[in-house]
């Protein structure tokens, strides 16, 4: 779950209490906001969390070998002139 559940739980105590003291109209938006975390609780509730799994490195992938990386080369162009893309 991307938001732990304690904290989802806080928010709907926190809109429960605005609801317990506000106007009718707020009210409803409280009871709005608790209905749309209680859902978002559930749904995450039906689709089991996924863990990290670990994935074994081949054997040849484990050694410290060093990498070799190609060089940059720059492309000359005839009437370019200077090293910024937006120069033309």
């Amino acid at each position: 779950m991307g938001i732990e559940t304690i904290r989802i739980l806080d928010e709907i105590d926190k809109h429960t209490a605005r609801a317990r003291d506000g106007e009718p109209e707020k009210i409803r938006e409280s009871l709005a906001a608790i209905r749309a975390l209680c859902d978002l609780l559930l749904e995450d509730g039906m689709r089991a969390p996924k863990k990290p799994r670990a994935m074994p490195l081949a054997a040849t992938e484990t050694v410290n070998r060093p990498q070799s990386v190609p060089a940059a080369t720059r492309l000359q162009e005839e009437g370019a002139n200077g090293d910024s893309l937006f120069e033309f």
